[in-house]
Parts: C-alpha cells; sequence; structure tokens
C-alpha cells in the first residue's frame, strides 16, 4: 500500500490488518511513522516516483497493489511536484504491479469525473464539465488516463472515486484542517456542495475488491449529496461553535478571490487560501454510489456520525481546542 499515512490509506492499512491481512506500507520516508504505530505494518522506504523502483521492489511479494499515495494541492502552481507524485508515480507502481500479475487497485478521486446535480448526480460513465481545472484536478485526471491505460491492455486494475471524506485517523489533517477552522467563527460558507464519506465505509468496499476484483473496473465510492452551508453548520454545532450566517455569494466570491489572488502575489509559496480553492468550493461536487452498492454492498454511514468520530479522534490527539 501506497499513501497509508492519508486519511483513506492509514483507515484502510488498520482495518486490513485487523481482519489479518499482512500490510506492506511503502513510503518515501525511511523510518517509524507515528500514524501507523500499533498497526503492525511492515514500513518499507521507497520513492515510487524516483528511477529504480523496481529494483526496490525486486524481492516483495504481495496479493495486491493499494496506490492511495498522491500530492494534494488546490491550487495553480506545484504542477511540476504534482506530475511526478500523481502521474509518473502511479504510472510506476501500476506498472511493476502489471509485470507481476498482481491486482492493482488504484484510488483515483470524484474530482476526476464531471460535476453532478443534487437531482441527477454524476455516475462512473456520466458526461459534462468537470470541476475547476486546477494542479490537483488536473494531476489526477492525467493519473486516471494512466490507469484506463492499464485496464484497457489487460491489467487486473481497478480505479476507486471516493468522495469528500470526513473520518478518524485523520493525521495529515485532510479534511481535519476544515474542522480546525470551523472553531472559529466563519461567517460565509462556500455556496458549492460535496459528497460526504467515510475512509472506514470505503477501505470495507476496497478490501472486498482485493479479495474478489469486481464486475465492473471503475467505482465511486461518495455519500450524503450536501451543501458546504449545512456541512459547515453541522460540523459547527458539534463543535459548540457559532455556525456561518450565509453562503459566500458572487460579490463575495470576486472580492475573495481578488484577496487570495494578492497574498499570494506577495507569498513565496501558494497559500491554500487562492483563487483555485476558492473557485473549486463553489462548484457541486454531488455524486452517485449506486454501482458501488449494488456490486460491493457499500453503504455509507450517516455524516453525523462521521463528523462525530472525527471530532473526537481529533480531540484525543489534541488537535481541537478543549
Amino acid at each position: 500500500m501506497t499513501g497509508a499515512t492519508g486519511l483513506l490509506g492509514n483507515n484502510l492499512a488498520r482495518i486490513a490488518s485487523t481482519r489479518g491481512h499482512e500490510v506492506l506500507t511503502l513510503s518515501r520516508s525511511a523510518g517509524d511513522h507515528p500514524s501507523l504505530r500499533g498497526t503492525g505494518c511492515i514500513q518499507i522506504s521507497a520513492d515510487i516516483s524516483a528511477p529504480g523502483l523496481e529494483t526496490k521492489l525486486e524481492k516483495i511479494n504481495v496479493d495486491v497493489v493499494v496506490h492511495s499515495a498522491a500530492l494534494i494541492h488546490i491550487g495553480w502552481k506545484k504542477r511540476a511536484e504534482s506530475a511526478l507524485v500523481n502521474e509518473q508515480g502511479t504510472d510506476a507502481i501500476l506498472g511493476w504491479a502489471q509485470r507481476r500479475s498482481i491486482r492493482a487497485i488504484y484510488i483515483s478521486t470524484v474530482n476526476a469525473l464531471p460535476l453532478g446535480e443534487i437531482d441527477a448526480p454524476a455516475k462512473e460513465d456520466s458526461l459534462g464539465n468537470g470541476a475547476t481545472p486546477c494542479t490537483y484536478v488536473e494531476s489526477k485526471k492525467a493519473a486516471q488516463i494512466i490507469c484506463d491505460r492499464y485496464i484497457s491492455s489487460g491489467a487486473d486494475c481497478f480505479a476507486i472515486y471516493p468522495g469528500f471524506m470526513i473520518g478518524p485517523n485523520d493525521w495529515q489533517l485532510s479534511s481535519g484542517r476544515m474542522i480546525q477552522a470551523l472553531q472559529r467563527f466563519q461567517p460565509w460558507a462556500p455556496s458549492g456542495g460535496c459528497s460526504v464519506c467515510d475512509p472506514r465505509d470505503v477501505s470495507e468496499s476496497i478490501l472486498k475488491i482485493a479479495a474478489a476484483g469486481g464486475l465492473h473496473r471503475h467505482y465511486i465510492m461518495a455519500g450524503a449529496n450536501t451543501t458546504y452551508f449545512d456541512l459547515w453548520t453541522a460540523i459547527a454545532t458539534k463543535l459548540k461553535a457559532r455556525p456561518p450566517v450565509v453562503a459566500m455569494r458572487r460579490p463575495a466570491r470576486v472580492v475573495g478571490k481578488w484577496i487570495a489572488d494578492t497574498m499570494n502575489f506577495f507569498s513565496r509559496e501558494e497559500l491554500d487560501f487562492n483563487s483555485a480553492a476558492i473557485a473549486i468550493a463553489q462548484q457541486f461536487h454531488y455524486y452517485s454510489s449506486e454501482r458501488a452498492e449494488q456490486e460491493l454492498e457499500y453503504r455509507s454511514r450517516p455524516m453525523e456520525q462521521s463528523i462525530d468520530d472525527s471530532i473526537q479522534w481529533m480531540r484525543e490527539q489534541g488537535l481541537l481546542r478543549s
């Protein structure tokens, strides 16, 4: 498994280990990762985007490869770094799996698919416009094309499209950073929406594919389609913080974009607050998990439970104010 320190990867590694599977995690940095302590995982150091991966993995014998590692940057910069990790890294690990005749499960993202509407959520084969073409979206789309190339060539390969994940074991603070921000009053919520799911539920269906494959090669694993305003309100309420007052309208978006672009013009590194992030948060990322529900018995638990468990875990780790 790559990406075992991320939100989905860490939950998958923990669940797989408790089921008696031997889990080998692959990461660029050597040493004992705090997020993997107590999981029983065997940690291997290797850079999937660097030459010599084949030699590093020569003696590795596994039944399934889960490629979850990715560079996530919602912005306009870091194109080269994203291409190196998300595209070249995906090509390297899926190519290695194909040459060894190993089943591979590539973790894509719903952001690589067309957008859906509340009354017509997008499916695996939907057509239409996609998310704002920022660095992360474009590099993951390119990586999905690489994955599809291996599928077309006959490789035992699958692509999973998780929705917006909220849950425990968020060591790198993906959605956790948003939860931290909502401890403070945020008067304006983004005007778009997302499909909220739990990494533990996604992990369960990934394990089913690992064991038995699937009828299709592409599976959306999303959840409750909700506006960011309702999501932020639910989180703030559970934090006993003041919820947002209104969804961001066009004047606020224009001003926000101008402020973000100005701040980033004078910043050496592109900030998380940038015009790409603002634009993508105004879109409706609504998706249907019908295929996974029918074929893999995928079920997404109530959004409120995922929020509760995420907040509880963050408090236990000292990541939220008491």
